[in-house]
């Protein structure tokens, strides 16, 4: 199984190569005219795009599943169904009225890709499984009060005004190939974290691009992993101007894990270009009013990769519980 993380700015889309063969993708970054974000954006569509291609050929994307409807999230989808062929295609079910989600939906319904619900109510794989190959759904039984906020379904801005924090309405994919796994939360934030029961994974996509409202101890505690993954954009470019990811305590916190983790299990250091390496995180308290002594070089684990430093990342696993970047 081998998973494509790819460097797409403040955002994200990860590529999974199933071995049967199969291929999903989770989540597809932004859209190229995202507003404030100028040429990063459309620097990072581009690369999605182009790699999407080299690296399926002229292989399908058997599900294409979408976290939430962010527009970090969802805002390429348009064009990744419009240029490949998709065969179904998989979100929440909320925010018919914003502009991505709609473009989405129409793009799907054009190329006649079939399209599915996963929420509370619909928790079911919606992509059978295969010999030593599991893809299950994981949601909360009801979705946390801090997704539904008090307003109207999909009439909310990106911060969580009247309609809720679309966050914390993530839908989030475990992979099981063996005795390997990968957790891909999207951006569950701590009150949707404390309901999940994803179960132990050996890789963890780090929720909400390495932010301090995911990645919660309790979640560590469930999930225990042996590797992750941040993507994230770099420092002071496109949106991440705005949201200074990933924090260092998140780092911190996520590299003891993941180190305790591995001595626990018995297993040698990842070694490569990440090991004893430092991560570039945000130590401040106000993004809007960071300073250069705020950003600071955390030592990370060895098992941690991120975009923002390792470009794309991509991780190759026999099933056996370790993962290896090619």
């Amino acid at each position: 199984m081998t998973l494509h993380f790819y460097d797409v700015g403040q955002g994200l889309a990860v590529l999974v190569d199933l071995p049967d063969g199969r291929h999903v993708l989770v989540d597809t970054a932004d859209g190229p005219r995202r507003e404030g974000c100028g040429d990063v954006c459309a620097h990072s569509h581009s690369h999605l795009l182009e790699r999407l291609h080299a690296d399926l050929g002229t292989a399908p994307i058997d599900m294409l599943w979408i976290t939430h409807q962010h527009s970090d999230h969802i805002g390429g989808a348009p064009d990744v169904l419009s240029e490949l062929p998709v065969t179904l295609y998989v979100d929440n079910g909320r925010g018919d009225r914003k502009g991505e989600v709609r473009r989405a939906h129409e793009a799907a319904t054009a190329r006649g890709t079939q399209m599915r619900v996963v929420d509370p109510a619909h928790p079911d794989p919606p992509l059978r499984g295969s010999p030593n190959v599991g893809l299950v759904p994981v949601v909360p039984p009801a979705w946390p009060r801090s997704c539904e906020g008090h307003g109207e379904r999909g009439d909310r801005g990106e911060h969580g005004e009247r309609g809720g924090d679309e966050n914390e309405c993530s839908i989030a994919l475990r992979i099981d190939y063996c005795r390997s796994s990968v957790l891909l939360t999207g951006d569950a934030e701590h009150e949707e974290e404390k309901l999940l029961e994803p179960g132990r994974a050996t890789l963890l996509q780090v929720g909400h691009h390495g932010s301090d409202t995911s990645t919660s101890a309790a979640l560590l505690g469930k999930v225990r992993p042996l590797y992750a993954v941040v993507s994230a954009g770099k420092r002071d470019e496109g949106l991440n101007r705005d949201y200074c990811h990933p924090r260092a305590r998140v780092v911190q916190r996520l590299s003891r894990v993941l180190d305790a983790d591995a001595l626990a299990a018995g297993q040698p250091a990842a070694g490569g270009d990440a090991s004893s390496a430092t991560l570039t995180a945000f130590d401040g308290t106000r993004c809007d009013r960071a300073t250069d002594a705020e950003w600071v070089a955390v030592p990370v684990s060895d098992r941690l990769w991120a975009t923002e430093r390792d470009g794309d990342v991509v991780l190759v696993t026999t099933g056996d519980g370790v993962f290896t970047r090619r």
